[in-house]
């Protein structure tokens, strides 16, 4: 069964057999330590399915993100890509509203003028199909995945590389060594950080972004030439 927070709306998962179903109990969010009641009779559960499944296009329109600088209005997934904010933009993904906070507060410093912060899965895989991000933060477990199956990552690793080449992924994950290159690297990603490191992650994240883009000067340089770049 699926239930959601109703502090952070992170999506819990949990077996049937571990819940009452003639009273209420008290659940503690383990994204936002948030405790909250669960009533069985209540309305404050999804039907009993897959949390790593997308839904399809019958499902409910996604709600907007909210952006670091102005407010957007809530967007289907055809929205027009003209609306998105200027470049560089950041993609946010972190089920913690203490991590996303202070990814708020150190991207503008970085040199990011738009902001995502997106809470579902459809609607990360919306924008992420549509917007030309330079930078993304994920957590493996964002909104109820896993680093087995989570389809931002899915579609983060599928991507053309002439796009690839462009985005910095920063991968959250706990029990790893933040910045530790080997992780980074069997996970096709270009920084690994410690979920417990990202409120403090700043010098580390600028410093990993300066190299990306030294890395990748050259290439850029020629495909504005050709007038290629994206």
């Amino acid at each position: 069964m699926q239930i959601i927070c109703p502090a952070c709306m992170k999506r819990l998962q949990i077996a049937d057999d571990k819940l009452p179903t003639d009273r209420q109990v008290r659940l503690t969010c383990p994204a936002c330590q948030e405790h909250f009641p669960f009533d069985p009779h209540a309305r404050n559960t999804l039907a009993a399915t897959s949390s790593d499944t997308v839904p399809g296009p019958a499902a409910a329109e996604p709600a907007a993100p909210q952006g670091a600088h102005t407010p957007s209005a809530t967007l289907s997934t055809n929205f027009d890509i003209t609306d998105v904010g200027p470049a560089p933009r950041a993609l946010i993904c972190l089920d913690s509203a203490t991590h996303r906070e202070a990814c708020q507060g150190m991207l503008p410093a970085l040199g990011y003028n738009t902001l995502h912060v997106l809470s579902y899965q459809t609607e990360a895989l919306a924008y992420l199909s549509q917007v030309p991000y330079e930078c993304c933060l994920l957590d493996a477990t964002f909104d109820g995945g896993t680093l087995q199956a989570n389809p931002i990552f899915t579609c983060l690793q599928v991507l053309p590389m002439e796009r690839r080449r462009y985005l910095f992924v920063t991968l959250c994950l706990p029990h790893v060594v933040t910045a530790d290159v080997m992780t980074a690297y069997s996970h096709s990603v270009n920084l690994i950080i410690n979920q417990s490191d990202l409120p403090s992650c700043r010098r580390i994240l600028e410093q990993h972004l300066a190299e990306h883009k030294r890395l990748y000067r050259v290439y850029r340089e020629l495909r504005q030439q050709l007038g290629k770049d994206i």
